[in-house]
C-alpha cells in the first residue's frame, strides 16, 4: 500500500527520503513503498512494529529498476491511552541510547580485539515519531516456531552471545560510567505503568488455574501471597548493588526478541537480539532468569538448567578476559545467588510472559485483552492461561519458584 493507515499519516515518501538520505548519505527520489505489520498481533506491548518496503533511486536518477531496501519500522502504539503511557515511561528514549551510543560503543571496544560479534540490528534513524533499523530478514535470520520455545542447540548459542553483551557492557561500565546514565534505573516502578496492570490480570489468572488444576493446588497460597506485593517485589529485582558485578541488561531478553540465522543444513548459526526499550544497567542474573523461564522448552527447564547456567558463567569469564575486565571475575557460586536473589523476576515472566508466547491463537494477547475488563477480555485471558501446554509448564517450574515456601 502507497497510503499509510490513518495513525500512521506522517509515513510518507518524505519521510523515507529523510531515512535513506540519513541512511545512504546521498540524494535519495523515493518512488513508492509498502507498509506490512512487522510482528504478529499480540506480540508487542510497548510499540508498533511496521515493516517498510521502499523503492527509491539514488542521485535523482530514474533507472528502470529502482533499488529496494527493507526497514524496520518502531512506532507508537495506535491506542491512543496507551501510548500516552507507554510515552510516560520513555521506552524510546530508552532504546535509542542503546541503538546508539551504547552499541556504539561496544562495537569499538570488541573491534579493538579484532571481534566482529554483531549483538542488534544496524540502527538507522530516530525522529520524534520512530526509530528505524535494518530488517534483518533480509539477511536470512527469522524466529523459529516460538510455541516450541528453544531447543539446546538454541539457548547454547543465545547464551554464549548474551555472555558475551554482559561481559563488554561491564568493561565499559567500569571505564565509562556516564555512558549507562540514562540506564541507571528502570521506569517499571513508574506509577502508571500499564504493566502492573498486565502482572497483577495474570497473576490472579494463574491463581485460578492452581484452583482448578489438582496438581497446584498446593502453589494457590503461594501465589495469592505473590499477587499481594508482585509489582513492589518486582521493583526490587531492577535495584542495583554497586558493590556487585553489573552489566546492561537487555531487559526484555526473550524468545520474541531473538532473531536467528540457519546454516544450509538447518542448524542455527548466529543470533541477533532486537527490542532494547526495557534495556537497565544491574545483575546479569535479571536476563539469565528472563531467558531461561520464558524461553528454554520443557526438557531443558525439568533438567537443562545447571548446564545452561554453566556455560553462561564460562563464557562470561572468557570474554571479560579477553576484553581486560580489571574487576573481579564471578564465579558459578556468585551468579546462582545472583539468579536467586532476581527469583521474583522469575516467577513474574513466568506467570506473565510465557502464557502469550505460547498461545496458539497469538492474536488474542493483545494490550486491550490483558488490561481490560469487558468481557472480551476476561474470556480471551481465560483462554490464555488456561492452555494445557501453559498448565505443562507451571507444573515444571512452579515446584523450583516455590522451594522453601510450600511444604509437602
Amino acid at each position: 500500500m502507497d497510503a499509510p493507515a490513518p495513525e500512521l499519516t506522517w509515513i510518507d515518501r518524505e519521510y523515507f527520503t529523510r531515512v535513506l538520505e540519513a541512511y545512504l548519505h546521498a540524494d535519495v527520489t523515493v518512488e513508492r513503498f509498502e507498509l506490512a505489520s512487522g510482528c504478529p498481533g499480540g506480540q508487542n506491548f510497548m510499540s508498533a512494529i511496521v515493516r517498510a518496503t521502499v523503492h527509491y533511486a539514488l542521485g535523482g536518477t530514474q533507472p528502470a529498476h529502482p533499488a529496494t531496501v527493507s526497514l524496520i519500522v518502531k512506532t507508537k502504539l495506535a491506542d491512543a491511552d496507551l501510548a500516552q503511557e507507554v510515552d510516560q515511561l520513555n521506552v524510546f528514549g530508552i532504546e535509542k541510547t542503546v541503538y546508539g551510543p551504547v552499541l556504539k560503543a561496544v562495537r569499538e571496544l570488541l573491534t579493538s580485539f579484532g571481534d566482529c560479534t554483531q549483538f542488534a540490528p544496524r540502527f538507522i534513524y530516530a525522529d520524534e515519531h520512530a526509530l528505524v533499523l535494518e530488517d534483518l530478514a533480509g539477511k536470512g535470520y527469522r524466529q523459529p516456531d516460538r510455541k516450541a520455545r528453544l531447543d539446546q542447540p538454541h539457548m547454547r548459542l543465545i547464551v554464549r552471545k548474551l555472555a558475551k553483551f554482559h561481559a563488554a557492557t561491564a568493561v565499559l561500565g567500569r571505564k565509562n560510567r556516564d555512558l549507562f546514565n540514562m540506564l541507571a534505573s528502570s521506569s517499571f516502578a513508574s506509577e502508571g505503568n500499564p504493566i502492573h496492570l498486565f502482572y497483577a490480570n495474570a497473576i490472579q489468572q494463574c491463581i485460578e488455574q492452581t484452583r482448578k488444576v489438582p496438581e497446584l493446588k498446593q502453589y494457590t497460597d503461594f501465589l495469592v501471597a505473590f499477587h499481594a506485593d508482585a509489582v513492589e517485589r518486582e521493583a526490587q529485582c531492577y535495584e542495583r548493588d554497586e558493590g556487585a558485578f553489573n552489566v546492561l541488561n537487555h531487559g526484555d531478553m526473550w524468545l520474541n526478541n531473538l532473531l536467528w540465522k540457519y546454516d544450509e543444513q538447518g542448524a542455527a548459526e548466529d543470533v541477533i537480539m532486537v527490542d532494547y526499550q526495557e534495556s537497565f544497567y544491574g545483575s546479569p542474573a535479571f536476563d539469565l532468569n528472563h531467558l531461561l523461564y520464558t524461553s528454554a522448552n520443557n526438557a531443558i527447564q525439568r533438567a537443562g538448567f545447571d548446564e545452561l547456567v554453566q556455560l553462561y558463567t564460562d563464557e562470561l569469564q572468557g570474554a571479560l578476559r579477553q576484553f581486560k575486565y580489571d574487576g573481579p571475575l564471578p564465579d558459578l557460586d556468585r551468579i546462582r545467588a545472583e539468579m536467586e536473589l532476581k527469583r521474583d523476576h522469575a516467577l513474574i515472566v513466568t506467570t506473565c510472559i510465557v502464557p502469550p508466547l505460547i498461545l496458539e491463537r497469538s492474536e488474542l494477547a493483545t494490550p486491550e485483552n490483558m488490561l481490560g475488563d469487558h468481557e472480551e477480555a476476561v474470556r480471551a485471558r481465560e483462554e490464555i492461561f488456561s492452555n494445557p501446554r501453559f498448565i505443562e509448564i507451571l507444573c515444571i517450574l512452579l515446584p523450583r519458584l516455590a522451594v522453601g515456601a510450600v511444604s509437602g
